[in-house]
């Protein structure tokens, strides 16, 4: 039995959108809390640093101090050059480039060696055009 699709996207896009109301009037609603949490944070922040300590328990739980690191690429070929020219295999992170992989195997009809390659199709919905 076929299904009218015309009558289906209308649903799905009228869900989608009830979806991202929802979730607007979600992060409005926790905008304040969020808020004073921000303001506590730095608070603690700064009472940790002007007390010289990484943590400070309490009966109410422990404030502590964490460090988020991320290193970017200014110049990602000078990076890759002293990479490879100085053998520094440890400053990469080991994964296969998805889209380099696939067009790899559309022009070989194989994949490189240790490579396993996933595709998996999924639907989209766009808005009809007004």
């Amino acid at each position: 039995m076929a299904i009218d699709f015309n009558k289906r996207a209308a649903q799905y896009v009228h869900l989608r959108d009830t979806v991202k109301a929802i979730k607007e009037k979600h992060k409005a609603e926790l905008a304040p809390y969020n808020d004073a949490m921000e303001k506590l944070e730095a608070l603690f922040m700064q009472e940790l640093n002007n007390t010289h300590q990484d943590s400070a328990k309490t009966a109410s739980g422990t404030v502590y101090k964490t460090t988020r690191k991320t290193a970017s690429l200014d110049d990602p070929d000078a990076f890759m050059r002293f990479v490879i020219g100085g053998e520094y295999w440890d400053l990469l992170d080991r994964k296969a480039n998805a889209t380099a992989v696939e067009e790899f195997l559309n022009d070989n009809q194989a994949l490189p060696p240790g490579v396993k390659f996933t595709a998996v199709e999924e639907i989209g919905v766009r808005r009809a055009s007004k």
